[in-house]
Parts: structure tokens; sequence; C-alpha cells
């Protein structure tokens, strides 16, 4: 009786210590509401600037209410429109080392002058927060980064109200000021990258007969990597049915490889996949220089923000989804529909942006490293770890250069995101982060708040180890990159901070001590066999995830 009394007790404290992480699905009445609610109207910067900001500041709001960090910054358009790219990220435990293998999805936010925006791209911009909800929604941390963006000026036009000629001027400028600057900063392989997610268009599914167009069908039938396309849709006597997953043959077909075999496990097998290939690596090269027999071909295949992703650096992986857009047809003809004229919302429609959903997310939690099941952040914290503790210490900024701050906890949530001040007398940083309940890592990085694309952020990371002490916590660990301490681009700054009394500090100190060759012995060991097995240099830390209640 006395032991199975023990194994219940045990039991119960194990399952109280656990974090349940079962993986949830996309909600079609979410789905419903947001193509309603938001994302049914014209969204352009001349036909409706007020539809248009309405909608990025609600993406803004629900992304930030998900406990993501996230920016908002205006990007430069031709004659002198200005636009809003979004940006907001779910570090895992491996972001800013050379260790991490991101993982993005991606939207445009506008439409053209005088269309409707549900299906384009209402329909990827529902299914971004959706999946951001999904995501967030599992206490458990991730191993490596998950990015979500949404980019303005991603239609092509011309004119004097154009302001962006080529197209796709949002993802252009993204992949130059951020995800360029993150490989600089974390040394992350860009083939190594788990890649990107584009989304354009996945609401229209029609199983008509002739519903799909199929544009310079004689040359389309004859293009390298089209002609299974163009087959199978002749098959079915051009039906739009199916969801269109464009990637390259050399470079994408691992990540396309994840998403077929994920949708395969989904239900509804009416709702078919086609894959169009590139052939080639660089296929924006070839569209771009007009001299390839099938370029026009291929344009019109990768139009759209994949041609930034590809283009700005071919080795980051790339898939691009779609219902192929004014290609297929619906109740009425695409250049007929006025701005208030939106297609239907029937429920084959909805369930197959619902499969879409689904399987985007699948891909994401699988590439990411997502776990199911973890200990509770807040059962595994230090006792005196809560919303209001200050802990004071030193930073090491240099030989002999030694500094004393203070770490305010503004926040901590029962998902376990931390909110926190990092302050002495003369500088001040906001930080947003999350504390995981199985490594005892509190991993901290400075919030986005600033509308300029040159700020940062993903630069600086705060990370270290949580302990509780007889009389305090104790928190240690290391500042890496530009933090703004130091004026030096890839720091490397050691701190120790506590909450204790007097003598406190001095207690941290001599566990540190304690603690550092057992520390530094893993990090080698680690360190080696990641340059044995990959070949490469470096690592650093990790943060983030779920809004909870304060604590």
């Amino acid at each position: 009786m006395t032991r199975k009394l023990i194994i219940a007790v045990v039991a119960v404290i194990f399952m109280r210590a656990t974090a349940d992480a079962a993986y949830q699905k996309s909600d079609v009445n979410n789905l419903r509401e947001l193509l309603v609610d938001h994302f049914t109207g014209n969204r352009h910067h001349v036909t409706n600037p007020a539809g248009k900001k309405a909608a990025a500041d609600f993406l803004v709001a629900t992304l930030q209410s998900y406990g993501l960090q996230t920016l908002q910054y205006t990007i430069n358009g031709e004659n002198n429109y200005k636009g809003t790219n979004t940006f907001a990220f779910w570090p895992g435990r491996n972001t800013g080392t050379a260790l991490d293998r991101p993982i993005m999805i991606t939207a445009d936010l506008d439409t053209d002058p005088d269309h409707p925006g549900r299906d384009d791209n209402g329909s990827g911009l529902a299914a971004v927060l959706e999946i951001a909800r999904l995501i967030t929604s599992q206490t458990c941390v991730q191993d490596n980064s998950i990015f979500f963006a949404v980019f303005d000026f991603e239609e092509p036009d011309d004119g004097s109200t154009t302001a962006c000629t080529p197209g796709a001027c949002g993802s252009d400028e993204f992949v130059r000021d951020i995800v360029e600057s993150y490989i600089a900063f974390s040394k992350v392989d860009p083939a190594m990258w788990s890649g990107f997610i584009s989304v354009d268009c996945m609401l229209n599914y029609n199983n008509s007969a002739m519903s799909q167009e199929i544009p310079h069908e004689d040359a389309f039938k004859e293009t390298p990597g089209l002609t299974d396309l163009y087959n199978s849709v002749k098959a079915d006597n051009q039906r739009g049915n199916f969801l269109l997953v464009v990637y390259r043959s050399d470079g994408d077909a691992s990540l396309h490889s994840k998403f077929q075999s994920h949708w395969d496990k989904e239900d509804n097998p009416q709702y078919k996949m086609l894959s169009p290939v590139m052939p080639y690596k660089n296929i924006t090269d070839i569209v771009d220089a007009e001299q390839n027999p099938y370029w026009q071909v291929y344009e019109q295949v990768i139009k759209g923000d994949v041609h930034s992703f590809w283009k700005g650096n071919e080795d980051i992986p790339a898939i691009f989804l779609s219902d192929s857009g004014y290609l297929r047809h619906s109740e009425k003809d695409w250049f007929s529909r006025g701005p208030d004229d939106p297609i239907e919302l029937t429920t084959d429609r909805l369930q197959f942006l619902k499969k879409t959903t689904d399987v985007i997310t699948a891909v994401i939690r699988d590439m990411a490293g997502t776990r199911e099941e973890c200990r509770d952040p807040v059962a595994e914290s230090p006792s005196g770890f809560q919303t209001g503790l200050k802990l004071s210490g030193e930073l090491t900024l240099g030989p002999s250069i030694r500094s004393t701050y203070q770490l305010h906890i503004k926040s901590f949530t029962s998902s376990g995101i931390v909110m926190a001040t990092l302050s002495n007398s003369s500088w001040t940083v906001d930080f947003k982060g999350r504390y995981d309940g199985d490594t005892h890592l509190l991993m901290l990085q400075p919030e986005l708040v600033a509308m300029d694309p040159m700020y940062r952020p993903m630069d600086c990371g705060m990370t270290g180890n949580l302990e509780e002490l007889s009389d305090g916590v104790l928190y240690s660990g290391q500042l890496n990159g530009d933090c703004g301490l130091t004026g030096e681009k890839f720091a490397y700054v050691t701190f120790v901070l506590y909450s204790g009394g007097p003598g406190g500090t001095s207690l941290a100190v001599a566990v540190i001590l304690s603690l550092a060759s057992g520390i530094l012995v893993t990090a080698l060991a680690a360190w080696c066999i990641i340059k044995r097995r990959r070949g490469y240099k470096g690592a650093e830390t990790p943060l983030l995830k779920n809004e909870g209640k304060p604590l």
C-alpha cells in the first residue's frame, strides 16, 4: 500500500511539473473570422490606404498578443510612397548561434488597386496569424528560430501611382536588411537554414472542369520541370482542385519533401498538391536575363516574394505555395471583380485553407524541433523568481572593467515569457524572452520596438542559468553580440546578477566559479562534436514562447 501511495504521489508531482503541449490544429472558424473581419477588402496605398493600415496594425497587435517579438517598420517605395513590413520571431534554444536552422512563413499585405483582398492575399495573412497562434500555444521551447514576416509592395505596377514597378519590393528589402544581418551575426550557413515558406493566394479551391488556366500553354507543356504538372492538370480536365508548391530541384528538395510528407498525412485527399519544379538553382537570374526560351513561363510561376528569397540568397531553401491566383476561375472572372466583390467563402475553400495551414504548421514544428512535452517553466523556476524581482550585480565589459547593473523582472507569465529591464545609471534596455524549464536557462533579447529596419535586436542575446540559493535568485551567463555595451559588434560580456541581501553577490561569484569548469568542459565537448560532424565554428544562445497570465 505504501509503495502504491509513493508511486501515486510521484506521478502527481511529475504531472504538475510537466507542461502538456499536445499539438493543436487550426480552427476553421478562426480562419473565417480573420478573412471576413480583417482581410477581405482592398489594401492598396492609393485606393484604400486606411484599409491597408488597419490590416497592418491588426497584424502587429495580434502577433504581439501571442507573445511574439514583433517589429513593424517603414519601407520606401517609388514616387515617395511609404510601405510597412511586419516581422515577428519566436526564438529557440539555438537562436543567435551557428547551430540555428531558422524556418520562416511569409505572406504579402498589399493588393492590386482595384481588386478585393480575400484570396490575394488575405488567405495568406489569415494563415500566418493562425499558424502564429498554434506555434505560440506550445509551452515547450523549440530548438530553432521561427520567423513570421508580412511584406508590403509585393504587387507589381507602373505609372505615377506605383510604389514598386517590379513587385516584391518589401521582401527584397527584408532579405537585405534582416536576413543577411542575422546570417552575419549567427554565422549560420545559409544552406543549413530550414527555409522560407512563401504563401500567396491559398483559398480558391474549384473542382469544376476547365476552371484552371494554363499560361503560355504551347510553351508550358514543353518547359523543363513543368511537363509533369501540365500532364496532371490536363488529365484531370483542368480542375482547380490543387495547391501549387513550387520548388527548385537543387536547394529546396528537402523542404519540399517535408511538406509533401505532411500533406499526405492530412485528411481530405480531395485537396491535392502539385509541384512545379524549377530545374535551375539560379532560376531568378535566368528569368531576369530574359534569354532562356522558357523564361516567360518560369516568370509566370515564380512571381512574388519567393523571387526575392531565391535571388537574395539562393543557398537558403524556399518554397512557394499558391492556388495560382487569377489563373484559377471562381464564380466571376478575376478581372471583373471590384474591390468590394470578394470570392465566396464556401466550405470547400475554407477546408482547403485549413489543410494548407495545418500542413505548414506541422512542417514548422518539425523543422524547428518542437517538443510535445516538457517541464513546466513556472514549476521549475526558482521560488523567488517572479514579477517585480530585482537582481543586482556586475557585467564584465573587458579585462579589469566591471560595471554594476540591475535587472528588473517586469513580468513572468505562466507560459514562461519574461519581460525585463537591464539598466545602470546611464544605460537602459528592455528585454523579452523565455525561461526554459528543461534547461533552467533564461534567454532574453532586446524588445522589438523601433520602426527602423537598421535596428537589429536579433544581433544581441542575454542567456544564463537561473539558480535558487538560500537567500535569493542567481542569474549568471553571457551577453553576446551588438548589445550596445562595449561598442563592439560581436562582443561577449559575462554577468553575475543576484537578488540576495548583503554578501549575496560574493556567494553568487563563488557559485559561478564552482560551476565554470563543468560548463566549460561541456561547451568545448559540444563544440568539438559539432565541428567534427558539421564543419561549423561558433555557438551562442537562444530564447522565447507563449503569453500567459502574469504570476
